[in-house]
């Protein structure tokens, strides 16, 4: 070997050496940075004690930790609340004895257009007190579909010239015993509100249809029942009582034609039947916050019939 093929071949491994070095510093980092890391890393825990066996361990594991000193009460105080359970009172609506599958039975029978049933069934639990908070409030949301749905029905009906009023009316009656009853006032306002307003507009509807068709009796009726309607804002009582006056007035006016017709065929105690209903009537729409300004109109009519009816000879 000649003397610069030594001196190549000493060069080559001191440049592997340093090489090595520079690639170890590398992948390893630099020392006093892994030093800082490993102070901020938290502590492992240790390796377990050979002298405790897996089955002593897992036997530690699952005994519960003792609660701190200072939070810990007393054992009186702490048995206290367990001992004092049982004969804490429900909150109101808070208990059920209705089973899911009576629930479930009342449902079906409102979505199945069949609320007469449903009411037979609803008002006695909810006179017992046996209907919770949680089952009244899913019972008023099938209410409220149930009015929506058989209101959207009437509408169309009345595009071909009918419709039947009676769905749409039994929906209504089931609705107002599950509004009014006491268990309701524990659902969310929200959800009463929602149910109060399609109850209101739905006696509205059918007042409003009456009283186009001439049935201002039935009209009456349904408006009376609109006002009713608990949770109803004044905005819509308002509108309310402004239909029920227009129905009243036009009431009147139909007894009036119709009444000296009624005395000559000698019907008089079917005339005085009709001004006493319109008189109640009136009544009624006093007690409802009517004023006596806007029933003038009516109040006037209606003495004009006792005043005709009374003038009028018995034959």
């Amino acid at each position: 070997m000649t003397v610069e093929e030594a001196l190549l071949a000493v060069v080559g491994a001191i440049a592997l050496v340093l090489l090595f070095l520079g690639l170890a510093d590398a992948l390893q980092g630099d020392p006093r940075a892994r030093l800082r890391a490993r102070r901020r890393r938290p502590a492992r825990p240790g390796p377990p004690d050979p002298e405790l066996t897996p089955a002593s361990r897992g036997a530690l594991a699952r005994r519960p930790a003792a609660p701190p000193a200072t939070s810990s009460p007393s054992a009186p105080e702490a048995v206290a609340p367990v001992l004092a359970a049982p004969d804490a009172p429900a909150s109101d609506g808070a208990r059920a004895t209705v089973t899911a599958e009576w629930r479930d039975r009342v449902a079906a029978l409102i979505r199945s257009r069949e609320s007469g049933e449903a009411r037979q069934l609803l008002a006695p639990a909810l006179e017992r007190g046996e209907v919770d908070r949680e089952t009244a409030g899913f019972l008023l949301e099938v209410c409220s579909t149930a009015v929506a749905r058989d209101l959207w029905r009437l509408r169309r009906a009345l595009g071909r010239g009918g419709g039947d009023e009676g769905p749409l009316e039994a929906s209504l009656e089931a609705s107002q015993v599950l509004l009014e009853a006491s268990v309701s006032e524990a659902v969310s306002r929200e959800r009463r509100r929602r149910v109060s307003n399609r109850l209101w507009r739905g006696h509205t509807r059918l007042g409003v249809r009456r009283w186009r068709a001439g049935s201002f009796e039935a009209s009456v009726e349904s408006l009376f029942r609109a006002l009713g309607v608990p949770g109803t804002d004044e905005r819509r009582r308002r509108l309310a009582r402004d239909l029920l006056v227009r129905t009243l007035e036009d009431m009147a006016g139909q007894s009036l034609e119709l009444i000296p017709q009624l005395l000559g065929e000698g019907d008089r105690a079917i005339a005085l039947g009709q001004a006493q209903r319109l008189l109640e009537h009136i009544r009624r729409a006093r007690e409802e916050g009517v004023s006596a300004e806007d029933l003038a109109v009516a109040a006037s009519r209606a003495r004009q019939l006792l005043e005709h009816i009374e003038h009028t000879p018995v034959r």
